[in-house]
């Protein structure tokens, strides 16, 4: 049985176009084999496979276009592994970029958690007539785009590449996402403000464009992305287009009762009503995407910004449990699970985990044992009114089971 089962896979690659003493590796197998196994990957993992069987493939740029197909029009690196991604270097970037020919075939890049990277790999999509998009914050979509240690991303590598794009005529690009570390100390001076100018002339040279719900013309010349150095928050942000779908709104437009275009505070990119939903921080007021929200208070379900949470404003997190609950709930009688900062051992710690440190023998602190009491009188409380109310259900019982001896 067990020869029989072989022979037949034997056959199979014979009939595919190799043969069995020869298929002793991947590469040795037909390209419509290795094209089928790519077809259970995602997008970037196929790209990144045919790139390793090209190094030791005969006709490798044959064996690739196989695997990697024709349809890419988007190249999205969070479709592999964080740590991945993480260890990926121009190299590779470069490479990958070639096997696809990105520079006539992708439209959006996102280069998501390729952190190890400068840019210098990016030099295949110069020139590019066709890309629209391009992510170069290396976060991924409801991400904050703080990274620590700051990645090697380079203006000085990356910045030719999209002055090489943005000069043909017939440039397609709408939307640039630039990494936070260039737009944290804005100067005048730099390279990249430089950028920013030939960049929002490149939109002044277009065809004046309209908010899809006023109408109204939008200021794309001066304000496409955001030039103010005195604005930190918003310097080098893409305005008036939704990171999404990449359509164009003003920021005075509402659609019921929300604004159709609005910039989330957390992962720093504008999205229109219809592609993402926005909700306003209970501490801050300030409007960040549903997606981006990690916190709620635990209480009440209010949501709190990653930011607020942080510096404890209006808001206080459990240090063991990372429960949040609101300055509000916690000062509402009644309510069950309160987070208390305590002010002689410096915890800010939950009901619960206090009371689980306490049963513990590790509660020493005179203050948070105070804290205690009236969550032990409480729970005393709840202890008796169980007893009565089983006491209650018992008797209960012996009277149901007399009437039903009375009745036999």
């Amino acid at each position: 049985m067990e020869e029989a089962h072989s022979d037949i896979k034997r056959r199979r690659i014979s009939t595919a176009g190799g043969s069995p003493q020869s298929a002793r590796c991947l590469t040795d197998l037909p390209s419509g084999i290795l094209a089928h196994a790519a077809s259970f990957l995602t997008a970037p993992s196929k790209a990144l496979f045919a790139v390793a069987l090209d190094e030791k493939a005969v006709s490798p740029y044959e064996r690739s276009s196989a695997i990697v197909g024709s349809q890419w029009d988007t190249l999205n690196f969070g479709g592999i592994e964080e740590e991945l991604a993480k260890k990926l270097n121009d190299d590779d970037i470069e490479k990958v970029l070639l096997c696809i020919d990105a520079v006539n075939e992708v439209k959006r890049l996102k280069l998501t958690n390729c952190v190890n990277i400068t840019g210098v790999g990016l030099e295949p999509l110069r020139g590019s007539l066709i890309i629209e998009q391009i992510d170069l914050s290396l976060v991924g979509e409801h991400q904050r785009p703080n990274i620590n240690p700051e990645p090697q991303i380079s203006c000085s590598h990356v910045l030719p590449i999209l002055d090489s794009i943005i000069e043909r005529e017939g440039c397609s690009l709408k939307y640039l996402q630039f990494p936070q570390v260039w737009r944290e100390e804005p100067s005048a001076e730099s390279e990249f403000h430089a950028f920013i100018r030939r960049y929002n002339q490149m939109w002044g040279n277009r065809e004046a464009i309209g908010c899809l719900e006023c109408n109204e013309s939008l200021p794309f010349a001066s304000e496409c992305i955001d030039d103010d150095l005195s604005d930190p928050d918003f310097y080098g942000a893409h305005s008036y287009t939704c990171y999404g779908c990449m359509k164009h709104y003003c920021y005075g437009c509402v659609v019921n009762g929300k604004r159709t275009l609005d910039c989330c505070h957390t992962c720093k990119r504008d999205y229109c009503v219809y592609c993402t939903k926005m909700h306003v921080c209970r501490s801050c007021d300030k409007s960040h995407c549903n997606d981006c929200y990690e916190h709620k208070c635990h209480i009440c379900s209010d949501k709190f910004c990653t930011e607020c949470v942080e510096e404890g404003n209006a808001c206080d997190q459990c240090e063991y449990c990372n429960v949040v609950v609101c300055c509000q709930c916690c000062v509402v009688a009644g309510k069950d699970n309160k987070v208390y900062f305590c002010g002689l051992c410096s915890d800010t710690c939950c009901d619960d985990c206090r009371m689980q440190k306490f049963r513990r023998g590790e509660q020493d602190c005179a203050e948070c044992i105070k804290l205690m009491a009236p969550l032990l009188v409480g729970e005393s409380l709840a202890r008796n009114q169980l007893q009565e109310e089983n006491e209650q259900l018992k008797v209960k019982n012996e009277e149901l089971m007399r009437e039903l001896k009375s009745r036999n």
